[in-house]
């Protein structure tokens, strides 16, 4: 069975990348170290070529099921203008490793592999073109644009947390094992694992997942547990963070003890430290009478010696 068998025939998704020495250039294109479109248009010398956005058409296959916050890159492209390139693949290239896909190209010369979200933004924006790295290589077959379209939104920060996880599944399925998808990606085993457990949570809690109410740490944990536990794990962990927030909160709102001017606390207990100043006549006049009581004339006058000095 071909890879193009295993991940389905699915117009919406998948693929994912075994690297392999044939695509180096290509993955080097998403590090933004671009070469030489292979198609036209032309462009000066080390100028990055732009195309028509009209002209590009995006991917079938895009492992996102639905593209978030077009909004927000749609200003952002309106305001800083698009700094790296989209990768793409010429249309001639794309039918002939899909050649059933004709009708979702419509009349666009070209086929987006890594940079849909910015085509669509670019769309509301009002952009005329996007600056491209053009590589028909990516389309050489049915796998490599599949697995390349994949790798490439896996590889992407922003990629919503269940299309991550059917993404990374689709990838386990062509290369077979986590560990081998892992080692593509450049990720440990567990990362992979814990995306992964997303996929086994309740129908309940993937749409907490989706609606951003229950934090993917949480949801990860609780994902590696029977259904029938996911519930009250999540509550409990949700529980005792609850209560430590409270008790931090409950801390932070706790008035300091008052301090004196040289910035030790007070004393509460009703004694008055040693160094305390005495307010009145009154106090000043007991306190000379306490001592005159305690001290014969020679200690008096040795004292009042001592503190005019």
């Amino acid at each position: 069975m071909s890879k193009a068998d295993a991940l389905g025939g699915s117009a919406t998704f998948d693929a994912v990348a075994h690297p392999m020495s044939s695509r180096a250039a290509s993955f080097a294109a998403f590090a933004g170290q671009t070469s030489e479109p292979s198609a036209s248009p032309t462009a000066a010398h080390n100028e990055t070529p732009r195309i028509p956005v009209d002209q590009l058409a995006a991917n079938p296959y895009n492992p996102r099921l639905t593209l978030a916050a077009i909004e927000e890159m749609a200003d952002s492209l309106a305001s800083k203008g698009a700094i790296q390139p989209i990768t793409i693949v010429t249309r001639d290239a794309f039918l002939a490793a899909h050649p059933d896909h004709a009708s979702d190209l419509a009349a666009a010369d070209y086929v987006v592999v890594d940079g849909n979200r910015r085509l669509a933004g670019a769309k509301l924006a009002g952009i005329d073109d996007l600056p491209v790295h053009v590589d028909d290589s990516l389309a050489e077959d049915a796998d490599t644009l599949l697995e390349t379209a994949l790798i490439a939104a896996v590889q992407h920060e922003d990629l919503e947390p269940l299309d991550e996880a059917r993404a990374l599944q689709r990838l386990v399925e062509v290369h077979g094992s986590q560990r081998a998808v892992a080692r593509s990606l450049g990720k440990s085993s567990g990362w992979v694992t814990q995306r992964l457990a997303l996929l086994n949570l309740t129908a309940e809690l993937k749409q907490a997942v989706s609606e951003k109410t229950m934090p993917l740490d949480v949801a990860r944990t609780v994902g590696q547990l029977p259904e029938q536990q996911q519930h009250s794990a999540a509550e409990q962990v949700l529980q005792q963070r609850a209560a430590k927030k409270r008790e931090r909160t409950k801390k932070a709102k706790q008035p300091a003890p008052p301090r004196t001017e040289a910035g030790a606390p007070q004393q509460t207990d009703g004694k008055q430290p040693a160094h305390a100043s005495v307010d009145s006549d009154d106090e000043l006049h007991s306190l000379a009478q306490e001592l005159r009581s305690r001290l014969t004339t020679e200690e008096v006058a040795k004292l009042i010696r001592w503190l005019t000095e």
